[in-house]
């Protein structure tokens, strides 16, 4: 799956990406608020300016992602905790 298909099915309603391999794809400025992105593979993704907030990013490798000004206001992070700020850069669990 590519950004664009991300995306598209995401305007049309979707939100449930669980276990999906979306690594270095790039969403900058995307809104992806209430997305469910649990499990799914993010590694070196391009986050930087999107919405996030109250994604679900629960067991997600978001090694080497650029999260530069994201909005994550009440995500839920691959760590567990919730976040309640934008975030300038990131390296979570991921292998």
């Amino acid at each position: 799956m590519d950004a664009n298909e991300v995306l598209k099915r995401y305007a049309d309603g979707e939100r449930d990406f669980r276990l999906q391999d979306l690594k270095g794809l790039n969403f900058v400025q995307a809104t992806l608020n209430h997305v469910d992105f649990t499990g799914t593979n993010l590694s070196g993704a391009n986050l930087d300016g999107a919405d996030l907030s109250d994604a679900n990013l629960n067991w997600s490798n978001l090694k080497g992602a650029s999260l530069k000004g994201t909005n994550l206001r009440g995500a839920k992070m691959p760590d567990g905790r919730m976040h309640n700020d934008y975030l300038e850069s990131a390296n979570y669990l991921g292998v």
